[in-house]
Order: structure tokens, then sequence, then C-alpha cells
């Protein structure tokens, strides 16, 4: 599944992510409603809906169709591509609403798959002709977005690409699974999804697509582009913005594309009409410096551009990632002063230049870090007028912006105003966005601000006095805060007791078991993938609720169990897949159930399933592990040394491309828990062999990762994150020297990874990529004990968790991913704070299926 947009998920009032909710578009087309007829299967799932003859034996590969259509024609096409497939007998599948193809459409949306309502599956090349002569009359006067990954057919909204019929996967380059078709010698390579038409070389191309392929190439009449593209700045749905040269005068420039169509806003305005009143506003402030001069607009392959002047120097973004002294280990106090002296500077000049563009009567709109540049001399300029406009004029309010900078409350120029004062604190504290949910928390984030760098009363009471909607007081002192604090103090206190009394109790108020699509809310993937799994599902979940003695609900363990049989792409692992549901449902005494999804997933486990802990081979492998012991089953000790095995031949191959993700998650330090886990078992050296190479390259690619960061003055290091970062390669290396201490080497960097986990700010709280895995890292590794200057980072990760949390139905939440909305799951969410309390008071590993330190010198 692509990379959710959270911000599409962010419904106003709702707590959590949730779907769009379909009043922002209508009701479902009405084909979406009708039956199918008879002689034809109907299937739904996630955002299609499927129809096939009964009869249909399609090929697993081949030429496929898509029809694009605009918002206002999408039902009147579904309709007339229903009519003409059922009467053909041709299978496709279409979007079922208005909401999900407006989405598809959006600003952020994927720009490769963007502007596909309807897909058609012909057969054979023969069917795939007369499809595209016979429908092409019927939609010819329909008009839809270009499909970026497609060749367009003639004129009209027809578009075709070679690619997979059915669901197959292979492993891409950096490791991860990813849709696939088979070359002609039938191994499995990636179905390239790209916003660029390709063709794999080794595809049959049919001659009438052929001659459809060298039309397109043809420029015809077109004049030649007029500007040599030197690099992309920026993608979106609705184009891109790039760095180019006039070919004329030799002068740099930025081009900002929009595509026709596409882009679409929460207006239904497409990127065409924003770039032209983008334009338009250029004009109009042109006598100000602050603002990039307009150079000129111009239409390019249907695509319309903005010229205008390229201004140097770095956003704010980039400024606060790479110079905010949060994001390195130390706590400098000279480098904080400098830091906050230097934001409150550029910040008055930013106020300046906002004042001068209000004198004009505009409201620039969407003030953020990265719509703000910063020159080498250090004035300030906006490069980004997309959304501004006119208060009181037919200038329509905007419709998008950026999360964290934009309030209800805050309308016309007070827009900007509050934009500005959130710039304030998060060039310091970036968790403004959490105010979108939770504003009287402004009090603390600022007090927070404060404690962190030196600055005046005034700024304080600045800030939180604008942050603070009307009506709403600031809450400074809150509960929450006061029971993160005495944890972090004594994680066997009755107050951290309470503290995780009152996690549970928030975790029950947020299940839903009348719904299918989930039970407890967490990131928005979990409401496409069936909403089970261990990482953001029910699985998840309740193993927290069940590993941390608390109770939970038959209904929900049935729930679970329904969960997996459901119409969903299942997968195997243990963090996205039927694995962890199993591990859950034994834990909850469900052992025939468990036994069960490891059957279904074993026939699922593939050579495309991945190596690493979260999706692939370790997981399972240490599954089988696990549960070979708790079920007294041999032939799950077999798998699971079979799955090592699998694991070994793989290490052997890897090589260092630099792609290749490391960490514990999806990197080589998940296979070296396993191998870690088969030498216990067997007493064989040997895969105590294979988890060192393991952890030695998952070290070098993540050196090499740093090394990159380090060579780029705008991007910051990896993070020291327990998924994908430091935290999680410490707990594997850590395993692996209580089995091999001594290894002065891997010894040493073990106290450098350990010592980058010191830190005083993470953007998030959760648990596999945020403040809590530190805290569970630490405490899992037994850190302290050796290093107790260590032990203040431990209680100051546990005591700041609080920034994190919200009051929610009597108890307390945390915010998830992005710290937009609430969650549940044991990923990013309340589960996993709750995990991570335990592990800190010693009675949990750091994730499961990780024995504790203890446990392993016991069995030794």
């Amino acid at each position: 599944m692509e990379k959710a947009n959270h911000l599409a998920y962010c419904r106003a009032g709702v707590p959590f992510y949730d779907h769009p909710p379909a009043s922002r578009a209508g009701a479902p087309f009405p084909a979406t409603e009708r039956p199918a007829p008879t002689g034809w299967r109907r299937a739904q799932a996630a955002n299609w809906v499927y129809l096939s003859p009964e009869d249909a034996h399609l090929p697993d590969q081949g030429w496929k169709i898509h029809v694009s259509a605009t918002p206002t024609d999408a039902a009147e096409v579904v309709d007339k591509v229903w009519d003409y497939c059922l009467s053909r007998s041709v299978a496709f599948k279409f979007l079922p609403s208005p909401r999900v193809h407006q989405s598809t459409n959006g600003k952020y949306a994927p720009r490769g798959s963007s502007g596909k309502l309807v897909t058609i599956y012909p057969v054979d090349a023969d069917a795939l002709r007369t499809v595209l002569d016979e429908l092409d009359p019927v939609l010819g006067a329909h008009r839809g977005p270009h499909i970026l990954s497609d060749l367009r057919w003639r004129q009209g909204p027809l578009y075709l690409r070679y690619g997979g019929f059915t669901r197959r996967e292979c492993l891409a380059e950096n490791g991860e699974r990813t849709p696939a078709v088979a070359r002609p010698d039938g191994t499995l390579v990636p179905d390239e999804r790209t916003p660029v038409f390709t063709v794999p070389a080794w595809a049959p191309v049919p001659d009438f697509v052929a001659a459809q392929i060298e039309a397109g190439r043809a420029t015809g009449d077109e004049p030649a582009f007029p500007y040599g593209i030197e690099k992309a700045l920026h993608y979106s749905n609705g184009g891109g913005i790039y760095l180019a040269t006039d070919n004329a005068t030799g002068r740099r420039v930025v081009l900002r594309e929009a595509r026709p169509m596409a882009g679409l806003d929460g207006a239904g305005d497409d990127a065409v009409v924003r770039l032209h009143r983008e334009a338009a506003t250029l004009r109009r402030l042109a006598h100000l410096d602050c603002v990039p001069a307009l150079l000129g607009t111009f239409t390019a392959w249907e695509h319309h551009f903005l010229v205008q002047e390229y201004i140097e120097g770095q956003t704010l973004q980039q400024f606060m990632a790479t110079a905010n002294p949060l994001i390195t280990q130390g706590r400098d106090a000279e480098q904080r002063r400098k830091y906050a002296d230097t934001v409150l500077d550029v910040l008055d000049r930013l106020e300046a230049v906002l004042e001068s563009v209000h004198a004009t009567g505009t409201v620039f709109g969407d003030l953020s870090p990265s719509n703000v540049m910063l020159r080498p001399d250090g004035r300030v300029a906006l490069i980004d007028f997309e959304i501004a406009f006119r208060p009181g004029t037919e200038d329509p309010e905007p419709s998008i912006a950026t999360p964290g900078f934009v309030a209800a409350h805050a309308t016309g120029f007070d827009r900007d105003r509050y934009a500005l004062d959130s710039l304030r604190l998060a060039l310091l504290l970036p968790l403004t966005t959490m105010l979108d949910l939770d504003p009287a928390r402004a009090g603390q984030l600022v007090e927070a601000a404060a404690g962190l760098f030196p600055l005046p009363a005034a700024w304080t009471d600045r800030v939180r006095r604008s942050l603070t909607p009307p009506g709403v007081t600031a809450r400074r002192d809150r509960q929450e805060a006061a029971l993160f604090a005495a944890a972090a103090d004594d994680p066997g206190s009755p107050s951290a007791r309470e503290l995780t009394r009152a996690l549970v109790t928030a975790i029950h108020a947020g299940a839903t078991p009348q719904r299918l699509d989930r039970l407890f809310p967490g990131e928005p993937t979990a409401l496409h993938d069936g909403g089970y799994t261990l990482a953001h599902g029910a699985s998840g979940v309740l193993y927290a609720l069940a590993a941390t003695g608390h109770e939970t609900d038959p209904e929900h363990h049935e729930w679970l169990w329904q969960a997996t049989h459901r119409d969903v792409q299942h997968r195997p692992g243990l963090y996205d897949g039927l694995h962890g549901a199993a591990h859950t449902l034994s834990l909850l005494g469900r052992q025939d159930q468990a036994v069960d999804l490891l059957d279904r997933a074993a026939a699922l486990t593939t050579d495309a399933t991945p190596s690493g802990l979260y999706d692939g081979l370790a997981g399972i492998g240490l599954n089988l592990r696990h549960l070979a012991r708790t079920l007294d089953a041999p032939s799950l000790r077999t798998r699971a040394l079979e799955t090592g095995e699998r694991l070994a031949t793989r290490l052997a191959a890897a090589g260092r491309a630099p792609s290749a993700r490391s960490g514990l998650m999806r990197g080589w330090s998940g296979p070296a828990l396993l191998f870690l886990g088969l030498h216990e078992d067997t007493g064989e050296s040997r895969y105590l062999d294979l988890a060192h190479r393991a952890v030695h390259l998952d070290l070098r690619r993540f050196r090499d990762t740093a090394a990159t960061a380090a060579g780029d003055d705008t991007a910051a290091g990896p993070l020291p994150t327990l998924g994908t970062g430091s935290a999680g390669m410490a707990v594997a290396l850590a395993a692996y020297l209580r089995h091999r201490p001594e290894d002065e080497i891997l010894t040493d960097t073990l106290d450098v990874l350990h010592g980058t986990l010191d830190l005083d700010f993470t953007t998030y709280g959760g648990l596999v990529a945020g403040r809590a895995g530190l805290a569970a890292t630490l405490a899992h590794n037994g850190v302290t004990d050796r290093h107790p200057h260590l032990a203040g980072a431990l209680a100051a990760h546990i005591r700041d968790l609080a920034w994190h949390a919200v009051p929610y139905e009597g108890g307390i939440a945390t915010f998830g991913a992005q710290n937009m909305r609430l969650s549940m799951d044991l990923a990013t969410g309340t589960a996993g704070v709750l995990h991570a309390l335990h592990t800190v008071a010693g009675r949990l590993p750091v994730l499961p299926l990780i024995p504790r330190p203890r446990e392993r010198e016991e069995r030794a």
C-alpha cells in the first residue's frame, strides 16, 4: 500500500485518523450500489469495485486500459464503461464514490496512480484494440486529468500501460516488497508505477500501441521547451517545481508546473486555476523585494508553467532541520542561545515582510517553514503564493493549508499572524500540528520551549495568547504531565500504575467492535489492511493489553479472528500480517486459531517475502521459534530453522546497495536476532557468526546513510528510532554482545549508539519511531547499570512523553504519526506507550519476541 496522506484522514471534530467523510463529495456512484448481473462476479476491496464474468480467465499481466474523468463527469463515465464492458464481457474495476475519486486527484495524491477512475482488463492484444476502438468514441467527449504513468490513446480520456492484472510481489532493490510482473523466463521483477510512461524492454508491444508511442514522441508543431531543467525542487500531484535555466539568457529561474484537472483542492479547483491566481498575485506585488519576480507564464505539453525569479538560500524548514541544536547530542547552552537569537531575529524580519504584503491588501495564506526563504545576506522572502487572497474581494478563502500553521478562528489577515506565531514556536519545538486537535496544549508547549531555550518573557506571553483560541484556556499544568513525571521518577510507584490504568482506560474507550475495518483507531493504513495487524491493528493493541496484565474483551478476540478471514490482501509477516495475529491469538489462549493462521501464512511466504523483522522472514522465524516452545510443536521449530537458513542464503548474497534499508524493523538487525535465537536453540556457533555478519552489514549501511546526510547541508542524519535508527540497532548489537562480550570494537560502537539516545527532543512519542522507543531501548539494554549518566535521559524520555499525551474519555491517549490525530496502536500510539512503560519497569522486552536480558542470562 502507498504511504498514507495523513491529512486526508483528518476529519474535523474526530480525534482519530478515519476515512474522509462521504459528505465532502456526495454519495457513492450509482454503479457502486448495483448488484452484479447474472453471470458476473462482484467484489469490493479497499478503494475499488471489481466486476468480471464468472467464466473469465485473465492473464497474470498484460496491457490494461485506464479511464480518466473530471469530478463532474465521473458518474456518467462509470455508467458508460459499465454498460460497455457488460455488453462485451470484459472485466473491469472502478472507484466507488466521488470522495475517493477526488482524493486520488488531490494535490498530495500519489502522482503515479492519480487520475485513474476505471481500469479495464482486455484478455489479449486483439481485445485491447477492440476496446480502444469501440470505447474511444463513446467517451471521446469527456475530459480527464493526464495519467502520468500511462500512454494516452489518441486525444480522449483512455490511457494504457503494461502491468500486472493479478497481485504478485517481489523484492525491490531496497529490500521492500513491491508489486511484480514476470519476465519471459518467469523471474518476477518490480511492476514500475512511476509518473513517467515506460514499457519493460521484454514486454510485447502490439503494432498499434507502438504507433501510438511514436505519435506521442513526435513534437509536431509543439515548440521546443524553452528551459533546461537542473533539478526538481518539489513534486505534488498538481505538478512539479523545478530549478531551471533559461535557454535564451542563461538565467537561473524557478518553474512552477500545473497539470490540468489534477491537484484538486477542497473547493475542487485544479492546479491550473491556482497557478494563474498566483501569477496575478505576483504581478500585484511586483514592487516588493520579498516576493519573487514574475518572469512569465507559458503552456507546454498541455501543462501550464509559471516562471519566477530564483531566490538563493534555504527554506526555514531546511534551516530548522540542520541548525536546531535539539536534533543533536549534547546540551551546549551557548549554541542554544545563538540559535534562539537567530530565530527571533529572522521572525522579526519575517513579520516586517508580512506587514508589507498585508499593506497591499493581500493575505499570504500558507505561511509555513517550507514557504519562507532565508537569503544568504539574511533577508527573508516568501516563495509560494498559490493560495494568497485578498479579503473582501472575489478571491476565494483558501481550502488547503499546512497543518500546524492554520486555525479556524484566525481569518483574513489574522490567518498570517497566527501562522507567524506558530512559526515562532515551531522553529524551536516543532510540535505545532498537535494544536489543530488540542489547542489547549499551547501553554504546555510554550513552557517546554522556554525550558529548552533562553527566551524573553514577552515571547512566551505573546505566543501563548496567539495560539490559544478564544474561549479556550491554555493548560500548562496538565494531569497527564504529573503522571508521566511521577512514572519517570519511579516506574513502580502508585502514580505510575495510575498512568498505565489511564492508558488502558483510553484504549478500551477507543474500541469500535461494531466496525469491520478496524477495532482500535491508529494509523490510516490500518483502515485498508484488515485492521488486524500487530503494528497498527487489533493484534498489537490486544497483545499490549494482555502482555501488561490487563483485561481484554472476548468480543475483541473474536473480532480479531474474524478479521483475518475477511476479504483483504493478506500478508504473512509479523508486524503487517498473519504471524502477528497468530502470536496474539496464542497469547489470548486461542491456540488452534493461531496454528491455523501459521499454516495460512506459510502458503503466503515466498521468495518475494522480505528479510526483515517487520514484514519478512526474521519476524516469521522468531514467531515460529516462540510458538514452537509455547505449543510444544517440533514441526514449528523445524520451520524456524528452515527460515533461518533462507536468511543465511540471502545474507551471503547481500551487498552494499545504497538503497538498502537499515535498522531493526527492515534491515539486517532483525535477522541477527533470529540467528541469535537459533544459536541458543541449537548451540551452533555458526549462527553467532551469521549474527555478527548481519549486525556488521546493518551498521555499515547505517553509517553510509549518515555519511550521505553529512554531505548534504540541507538534510538531517538518521534518526535514533527503535524501528529504523540507532535504538533498534543497539538492541540487536547488545543481544549479540551478550554472547560475545569480548568484542571491544562492537562494545565501543554500542556505547556510541546508546549515546545517540540522549536527546531532549523527538518529533513523535510512539514505540517504533518515537520517544517511547528510546526509553524502552535504554531500559531493555540495561544501559543505566553501566552508564549512570543515561539514567537522566531515560527519565526525561518518560517525563516528556506528556508532550504527546491528551485526556481521552476518562483516560490518557497519545498522538500517533504526524502528530495530527490520536492513535491507540502498538507502533505509533497509546498501546506502544503502555508497552514501553512496562519495559522500563522491567516487566516486558523492548518489543514482542525479543527476550529480556535476564531471560538470556537465566538460560545461559
